[in-house]
């Protein structure tokens, strides 16, 4: 790839993380920008705007920033695929079972990955849940559906309030634990774990205003993990990113139970780690030396 390669940074869309993925975007144009190369930032809001860019060749490798539904579920990347235009982030497969929080499960746990469990609302009894317990739209990220729910009569309540483009839902076990976030990103094809991040909210736990609103969250940075825990989290983490098959970066999502400190859950997995001012990943690679701009390059050489 060279300096002059036409290269644009995909971000917006038209999922509930729009917002949050225009701050990511322009965050990576700057920072892309800022080291000479020849990039454009593209809102995107319809599938004719990538066709018309390489219509009229403005366009060689895609940057996404894009998160949620169209953007980080598999369909944008098909399409990028189709015009045959390198794009960061993984492919389609891995990241339409990774967008989908069941799907991701039945592939760690049919891994013997231990994750907490989940099942679709749909297939509860509802009369024998056990509280608390978690409420999360199948299909989002930032936090975005997600509720803690602590009895019966707050489950309808709490799904009417959630936006209309959410519509399928999973309960998940409460664990109590503390939170650790694992970043991955592939540098010069070797596959590198970034500082252990454990993440205190100061909210009821780090929900959408936790993640995305300064003084709300406490990064421990690297997270004070004992030599064997440690190894154990990172491995976790590899055997996740191989077992959904990602590329180029992701980031892994656990809680180490305070009940069994040697029980460690996966959550999920986010193929396109946010990359605003707030965000877990930038903040990693900063603990291990490297500075924004550098990480943006870094994202950008593993398109293809």
């Amino acid at each position: 790839m060279r300096k002059d390669s036409k290269i644009v940074v995909i971000a917006g869309g038209i999922s509930p993380e729009r917002e949050i993925s225009l701050r990511s975007g322009r965050a990576c144009f700057a920072a892309l920008n800022r080291q000479g190369y020849n990039v454009s930032l593209l809102d995107i809001q319809s599938l004719e705007q990538l066709i018309e860019l390489k219509a009229a060749g403005s366009i060689e490798y895609a940057f996404l920033c894009t998160h949620g539904n169209f953007g980080e579920d598999g369909k944008l990347q098909s399409v990028l695929e189709w015009l045959k235009i390198p794009y960061t982030g993984s492919k389609v497969l891995a990241s339409a079972i990774c967008m989908n929080k069941f799907f991701t499960k039945q592939v760690l746990k049919a891994n013997n990955i231990e994750t907490a469990r989940g099942s679709l609302l749909s297939d509860i009894n509802k009369e024998s849940l056990k509280f608390p317990l978690m409420l999360k739209a199948l299909e989002s990220g930032s936090s975005i559906g997600v509720s803690k729910i602590n009895a019966l009569e707050d489950l309808e309540d709490q799904i009417l309030k959630m936006p209309e483009s959410l519509n399928d839902w999973m309960i998940e076990d409460f664990v109590e634990g503390r939170e650790m976030t694992i970043s991955l990103l592939k540098v010069k094809n070797e596959l590198k774990i970034l500082p252990v991040l454990e993440i205190k909210s100061k909210n009821e736990f780090y929900d959408l205003e936790a993640k995305y609103t300064k003084g709300l969250t406490e990064f421990i940075l690297p997270a004070p993990l004992e030599k064997d825990t440690l190894k154990k989290v990172e491995s976790i983490a590899i055997r996740c990113f191989r077992a959904l098959n990602c590329h180029g970066y992701a980031r892994v999502d656990m809680i180490i139970s305070k009940a069994d400190t040697n029980k460690i859950m996966v959550l999920e997995l986010n193929t396109l780690p946010g990359m605003t001012d707030t965000s877990d990943l930038p903040a990693q690679a900063k603990e291990a030396g490297i500075e924004f701009d550098e990480l943006a390059e870094l994202m950008l050489q593993t398109a293809n």
